[in-house]
């Protein structure tokens, strides 16, 4: 017997079209033969049937009046047809009255009196028997029965059956000629793809493309295999960029940590110090020390503002974030032996979490408020004998102005530098106020857009669609949509846009409407892309480079590759006519995995087909391993067939799993550095060797307001945004001399003080910074931080007191004077 298995694809293509075709003729030709004989049949009953009704209708007379001479001369008539062999009349009684028989034929021959009830005609093997009634005046009087011979039928079914003979040879011979011509174009295609595996697996090189031709079938899974080398490729790259990433990000937060103004403790869970920066140091006065929680307050000697009460273990800051609170600015009041005279400090800690929310440690950060806080006492020791009231009352009004102006600058800074278009209409839909950011996504400026209304920006065709959507939200006054539609901007070009729509009311009556216009043409586009792929079969039914599984209806396996014995451990005898998902797929998958397989049967539709998903995998030792799943249909003779391509993905889970992990560290650094750059009192600015800022806090944006910008980034230059001068306010400061510039060059600077005026807002500043260089292991200067301290109202209280020292003197002497 000859093995299949052991036959090479171009031959086993061969004979598919081969036994194909011919059974398809075969089923042709027999359909040809039955329909000629059935025609002949229904043809030979009706000319019967007709020629019964004749002789029953000329005999009538003769039996009414029994003359059987001219009954007998009426069947006589019958000699013309060569098929007839016997006919007779009969009474009413079934007596015979006259009779016809065919030369050569049995003139015995008796008929039995028919019951008309029963079918008019019969066949049997070699005769059809007519029968018909004779009536007169809607009454029986006699019948007529007619015998033919089938002599033509037998002729007509070899003629038929030789022609069929004829045809099925020939269709098998041009089956055969045309498997032979075509059966190149597909074996060489996989023949070539099994070449380029096993040079893959021989040399590690995923850089290897196999060539695609055409857009059959083969080319689809050769343009997967590209697709699979080409992921596999990108993954390796991935995970070595992720390496480099957290490798810059631990040099530059080193780098922040030990040149910060302000002191940074972090501690671990168990209250073990990991971090003491320097600057913490010099405020407490005493380094690290490995001691545990309970001995912290006593050591450093940390106190209540009171000075006098030490405070307890459980009220540090830095041991109640350890346990999950948020603390922001405690005052403190640190004295030990380093610190005699003692001071104050303010002090904020947030706890540390992983990616689970679980806690790993706290960040604590402080800074030296003592010079600040003796100010402030003596200050207002002297206004509380002075001016009291009015001090009070001032202070009051000063703090509400600038709460108010801060509230709207920051609320109109946002709105005017977000990359979303923001823009408010009245209830007509006509623009009254909308942000620069129309301009890039539109092209229009803002003169442009403000008093048109919004609708003329759509496009067209989906204008009237537009206008109902938002008819509809003002008819049903619904509060707030996300409604998603394309606009033609100023050069004629279509995007798309996501826009939110909120409703302005006064009372119960719409005003206007206030949105968000999102750019969304790239997602878009990427969605229309995944619609085009997501037709595309993947079907083959012979060798491939991953595990190539063929199971019919009932899910039994009807063919299986070397691919995936080698992944199973199942060899191809062992497997084949059993269910594919008792041997393969892990018991967890295998009802929901055969039941979708059932669904696509009867309804042609599952959502696992034509899919890739992500499942375990089975092998003959039981283990199980991470796979990926495709399952593609195929209609053959009237049945589905499923083609399962099976890829082990341990490997590349693995991979996958290394540059999940290296992106929690690189996240773990971005979060722990952007919390402790915004718990510092000072501004920190980091900028690379183009002056370009590659990192910086609130405190810098609200000191000098300028900040990183996430898509376009900043180019820090001081002398075109302000003037510099000298702690006098009248020689100008050199800009090539500022502490960032400095340390550019290599050059350490310590609190440089300098006065920052602003033209436009006629505003200045006074500042202390400080300048350090970041260097790489070749100690080149990659990069530079500074130090920015605001020294505005520690001068504005030194001159306060002067000024009070002054009045209380003058007062002072006055009452001396009176004396």
């Amino acid at each position: 017997m000859i093995n299949l298995r052991n036959i090479s694809i171009k031959n086993k293509l061969v004979l598919m079209q081969v036994f194909t075709s011919a059974f398809v003729l075969g089923i042709c030709i027999a359909a040809f033969v039955i329909i000629n004989i059935k025609g002949f049949k229904d043809r030979k009953v009706v000319s019967s049937t007709a020629i019964a009704q004749v002789i029953g209708f000329n005999s009538a007379s003769a039996i009414d009046f029994l003359d059987n001479a001219a009954a007998e001369k009426i069947l006589s008539e019958l000699k013309v047809q060569n098929d007839i062999l016997n006919a007779v009349i009969l009474d009413k009684n079934g007596k015979a009255f006259a009779s016809y028989t065919k030369p050569g034929s049995d003139p015995t021959y008796k008929f039995s009196v028919p019951e008309m009830n029963q079918n008019k005609s019969l066949f049997t093997s070699q005769h059809l028997f007519v029968y018909s009634e004779i009536k007169k005046d809607n009454e029986t009087i006699g019948y007529v029965c007619i015998r033919f011979e089938l002599t033509e039928l037998s002729r007509i079914k070899m003629d038929v059956l030789s022609l069929g003979v004829i045809l099925l040879l020939l269709g098998i011979g041009l089956a055969f000629l045309i498997a032979m011509i075509i059966k190149k174009y597909i074996s060489k295609p996989i023949l070539n793809l099994i070449d380029i595996t096993q040079k893959i697996k021989e040399t590690a090189d995923y850089k290897i493309r196999m060539t695609v031709e055409g857009k059959d079938e083969i080319s689809v899974l050769a343009s997967g295999f590209n697709d699979m080398l080409e992921n596999i490729e990108k993954r390796d790259n991935e995970v070595a960029k992720s390496k480099g990433q957290l490798d810059e990000q631990n040099t530059l937060l080193q780098s922040v940590i030990q040149n910060m103004g302000d002191g940074l403790v972090v501690s671990d869970e168990n209250g073990k110090f990991i971090i003491w920066n320097p600057a913490s140091e010099k405020i407490i006065g005493i380094g690290l020390l490995d001691i545990p929680e309970e001995k912290w307050a006593d050591t450093y000697g940390v106190y209540w503002p009171d000075t006098k009460i030490r405070m307890n273990t459980n009220d540090l800051p830095l041991v109640k974030a350890i346990h999950g609170e948020d603390v922001d600015d405690m005052e403190l009041f640190i004295q030990n032996y380093r610190k005699t005279e003692g001071n104050f400090v303010i002090m904020s800690a947030r706890p540390l979490k992983d990616s689970t929310g679980k806690i790993t440690g706290a960040v604590a950060v402080f800074h030296d408020i003592t010079e600040r806080k003796n100010s402030e006492n003596l200050i207002k020791k002297l206004n509380e004998e002075l001016e009291k009231k009015v001090t009070e009352r001032t202070a009051q009004l000063a703090e509400a102005i600038e709460t108010l102006q801060t509230s709207e600058e920051k609320y109109r800074e946002i709105v005017e530098n977000t990359s979303d278009v923001v823009h408010t209409t009245d209830y007509k839909g006509n623009v009254t106020y909308i942000n620069p950011a129309c301009e890039k996504l539109t092209g229009y400026t803002q003169k442009e857009l403000t008093g048109t209304n919004i609708s003329d920006l759509v496009a067209p065709e989906w204008r009237e669609r537009v206008n109902e959507f938002y008819l509809n939200q003002f008819k049903h006054k619904i509060d707030e949509t996300l409604f998603a539609f394309p606009i033609i901007t100023k050069s004629r070009t279509q995007k798309w846009v996501e826009q939110t729509v909120k409703q302005l009311r006064e009372g119960n009556r719409i005003t206007g409407h206030k949105s968000i216009m999102r750019d969304i043409t790239d997602r878009k586009t990427a969605e229309q892309k995944l619609k085009e792929s997501e037709g595309q079969l993947q079907t083959i039914f012979n060798e491939a480079p991953d595990a190539l599984i063929v199971i019919n209806e009932e899910g039994n396996i009807i063919r299986w590759n070397p691919k995936a014995e080698k992944i199973f451990g199942w060899s191809l005898a062992e497997v084949l006519g059993k269910p594919m998902t008792d041997l393969i797929i892990p018991e967890q998958h295998r009802e929901s995995l055969a039941k979708e397989f059932k669904t696509f049967v009867l309804t042609g539709k599952s959502p696992i087909i034509n899919k890739t998903i992500q499942i375990t995998g089975l092998n003959k030792n039981g283990l199980e391993f991470d796979i990926e799943f495709t399952a593609s249909p195929a209609r053959i003779l009237g049945s589905y067939i499923f083609i399962a391509f099976i890829k082990d993905i341990s490997e590349s889970k693995k991979m996958e799993n290394q540059k999940i992990e290296a992106d929690r560290l690189v996240r773990q650094n971005e979060l722990k550095l952007k919390l402790i750059l915004e718990n510092i009192g000072e501004g920190i600015i980091v900028t690379d060797t183009q002056k370009r800022i590659v990192l910086s806090n609130h405190m810098a944006e609200e000191i000098i307001g300028i900040k990183q910008d996430s898509e376009i980034p900043t180019t820090l230059d001081w002398s075109a945004e302000y003037e510099l001068y000298y702690p006098d306010e009248k020689t100008i400061f050199p800009a090539q001399n500022l502490p960032l510039d400095k340390a550019l060059r290599g050059e350490s600077t310590d609190d440089v003080e300098i006065i920052i005026a602003n033209p436009e807002t006629n505003t200045k500043k006074r500042v202390l910074i400080s300048g350090r260089p970041i260097v790489d292991e070749n100690n080149y200067v990659i990069a530079a931080v500074a130090n920015i301290k605001d020294i505005t109202s520690y001068k504005q209280l030194e001159v306060a007191l002067e000024e009070s020292e002054k009045k209380y003197r003058k007062l002072i002497g006055f009452k001396s004077d009176e004396k």
